[in-house]
């Protein structure tokens, strides 16, 4: 196969990806899901503890949620597209935020924020605006 034949192809490749695109068509992928991925240790002995990257597809009509960091705390402000939510729980891991909105409408949204947070939040929602305050996770000292 010649350079100007592989060219070709992948052009073709990219054409139809777009028109797929356009039409609204949808890979295999639209669910959410976990991919996990081992992380290599100084040991060669002890096996690599496991990692795992927590992608939710995100909802186009909806904007990002809003992060802002105080020395405080930490608040997380989402619209929530006129949801009107039964539940709402969050899941901290790391600087990784999971918000899942239960109701009528379900929705998860993943959020990386700026700084380790407390597990507890302080939650509101008013005028289908969620809001979320963390308090910042204090550093440990050693006496």
């Amino acid at each position: 196969m010649g350079a100007d034949e592989e060219f070709d192809e992948v052009r073709r490749m990219i054409n139809r990806m777009l028109s797929d695109a356009v039409q609204g068509k949808r890979g295999p992928d639209v669910e959410p899901h976990a991919k996990g991925f081992a992380v290599r240790s100084g040991a060669r002995d002890e096996r690599p503890p496991r990692r795992y990257i927590v992608q939710v597809p995100p909802e186009p009509a909806l904007p990002g949620p809003e992060v802002e960091a105080t020395p405080e705390d930490v608040r997380v402000t989402m619209d929530l597209g006129g949801r009107a939510p039964t539940a709402v729980r969050t899941r901290v891991s790391g600087r990784l935020l999971l918000i899942e909105v239960e109701g009528p409408r379900p929705l998860q949204r993943v959020v990386e924020l700026p700084v380790e947070v407390e597990t507890e939040a302080r939650c509101s929602v008013r005028e289908g605006v969620l809001d979320l305050t963390f308090k910042r996770r204090k550093p440990l000292t050693v006496p």
